[in-house]
């Protein structure tokens, strides 16, 4: 929706820079002259618009504000085992270790923290620019076998 809304925007601009470039004047017609009726209605149908075919190209776009999720982990689990967004969204993962030596991870989109003992965070910011189901996960030693996952939903 944001990028539709943006297309139009620049359309309209573009269309009004063209239209006061050229300074396109509507005709005036005195409404009691006969004579414009009578002319117009002479006039066949592909004479009666005239102009120029203005083909634009553009890319719009546009900045949102990231979608910032705070999520921490402990042994052997996250305190989210979900996590929502929308496609094309840029999200910033800003994950605590509560306890023990973690990260937060998810592979199809190249995202991933820095390992970190208790009481310390970092940070990771990727574009979730492909809707579908993901799991991520803590990638020390055996912890995602032993159930340290969740699920990252891009609708």
């Amino acid at each position: 929706m944001k990028y539709v809304l943006g297309v139009l925007v620049v359309a309209l601009l573009i269309a009004g820079g063209w239209y006061l470039a050229n300074d396109v004047e509507a005709p005036v017609t005195d409404p009691m002259d006969e004579s414009t009726e009578t002319e117009m209605s002479d006039m066949d149908d592909e004479n009666t618009i005239s102009g120029s075919v203005v083909e634009i190209e553009s890319s719009v776009v546009v900045d949102s504000d990231p979608v910032v999720i705070d999520i921490s982990g402990h042994n052997f689990a996250f305190d989210q085992d979900e996590i929502r967004v929308q496609e094309g969204d840029t999200v910033v993962i800003n994950f605590t270790s509560t306890d023990g030596f973690h990260d937060w991870v998810v592979d199809e989109f190249d995202a991933a923290t820095e390992r970190v003992s208790a009481g310390n965070s970092s940070s990771v910011t990727f574009v979730a620019d492909s809707a579908g189901t993901y799991e991520f996960y803590c990638s020390v030693g055996t912890h995602r076998q032993q159930g340290m996952v969740g699920t990252l939903i891009v609708e």
